[in-house]
């Protein structure tokens, strides 16, 4: 078996194709219906979706299937609710489909002088973010924290992936904002118990810090089957962000893995396959030998596979090569995409450069079941033993 991280760029796309044709790509096509934030509830067909309202606010809506219609669900000013005119650019389903933590903008903050536009590009980032939960029909909504009165270093959040089991979540809050001497500022991981009290109010318990060592920027993926692995966007050992690698950290105990190694290529948003033993995730690993394809101002990336202990990788998407069915005119930036629950398909959302960064939904389906073909966690090695 070779080393995972060498092996990552080693393997080429036949001796990947002869050893899992289930895994080749079939198509990738766009989607009739465009969201620019959409997640899929785990139990049911519902949608949750995060989109500008006619005020040009982030509003949570929710609908009963794909292409049908959006039921907005912060857009009521109610006692306890969150207000109406702060922006919710960030959502995620807890696995029971009964919650979804949200992100909501503060309601007061700093920079709030700059364009509207500026603003809403630094909330997607998480910046000044507090978490609220709410039910799916939105008739319910608990504030988790407020930075602004806890008098601790934190301003905004991302994540927050759940273990299969629900018991559990993993997010970052950022203690330092900086970006002049770090490029992504400075973040710290947590992971919490989840609760419902009697009175069916729900919370995070237990909260304990989990940050890497030698992590300034650091971002949650998804939990692997197991509960215990999490996939992490890092420059752990790295001088800059630009240059961040997928790792895999064990949450029970901390060890934690480089499954890409690639400290000048920008690896993001991984995320793992029904049955463990894949994960996708955004690169600029293509586009290396362009210095800067890795940089924010000028990123360009592809959808990349690879298996769970970081070798077998295959380039999925062509935005940025001509001769594709899928290439763009301008460039592109394939930003995150999941499995369906089957493992047949992903569905990806993807930003092309034009006047200003347009968004678009993608499909891409395999020859199989890509993603779950193995009724538990792992890969031709099970899931990796990390080293420091």
């Amino acid at each position: 078996m070779m080393t995972a991280g060498a092996a990552l760029h080693a393997d080429s796309a036949a001796t990947y194709y002869a050893d899992e044709p289930e895994c080749k790509v079939k198509a990738v096509r766009q989607a009739d219906t465009t969201y620019e934030n959409a997640v899929k509830s785990p139990v049911s067909s519902a949608i949750a979706v995060t989109k500008q309202d006619s005020s040009g606010i982030y509003q949570v809506y929710i609908a009963s299937q794909r292409g049908s219609p959006l039921k907005c669900i912060s857009c009521q000013n109610a006692p306890g609710f969150p207000r109406v005119d702060r922006n919710k650019p960030m959502i995620s389903w807890h696995p029971s489909g009964k919650w979804l933590v949200v992100g909501v903008e503060e309601t007061r903050h700093d920079l709030m002088f700059l364009p509207k536009d500026a603003q809403r590009g630094l909330l997607q980032s998480g910046i000044w973010l507090n978490m609220w939960i709410t039910t799916p029909a939105g008739d319910r909504w608990y504030q988790v924290t407020d930075f602004k009165k806890s008098n601790g270093p934190s301003d905004g959040f991302v994540g927050t992936p759940f273990t299969p089991d629900g018991k559990r979540a993993v997010w970052a809050e950022i203690v330092n904002g900086n970006v002049l001497v770090n490029h992504f500022g400075i973040w710290k991981l947590y992971i919490a118990d989840f609760a419902v009290n009697s009175n069916g109010v729900p919370s995070f318990m237990n909260k304990r810090d989990i940050t890497p060592a030698g992590a300034r920027w650091v971002e949650p993926g998804t939990f692997a089957p197991d509960g215990t692995h999490i996939l992490l966007s890092s420059d752990i050992g790295m001088k800059d962000a630009q240059g961040q690698d997928q790792f895999v950290l064990d949450t029970s105990n901390g060890d934690i893995r480089n499954l890409t190694n690639s400290p000048d290529v920008w690896d993001e948003h991984g995320v793992f396959s029904p049955d463990g033993s894949k994960i996708s995730f955004m690169s600029s690993y293509p586009y290396r030998a362009d210095p800067r394809s890795n940089k924010v101002t000028s990123l360009k990336t592809e959808f990349m596979l690879m298996d769970s202990d970081g070798s077998h990788l295959q380039q999925i998407t062509h935005f940025n090569a001509a001769g594709y069915p899928e290439s763009q005119a301008k460039r592109t930036v394939a930003a995150v995409a999941g499995f369906t629950a089957d493992g047949s398909q992903l569905f990806g959302m993807v930003m092309s450069n034009n006047d200003k960064f347009t968004k678009t939904n993608w499909t891409i389906t395999f020859v199989g079941p890509c993603g779950k073909r193995r009724g538990s966690a792992g890969s031709r090695s099970e899931l990796p033993t990390a080293h420091h």
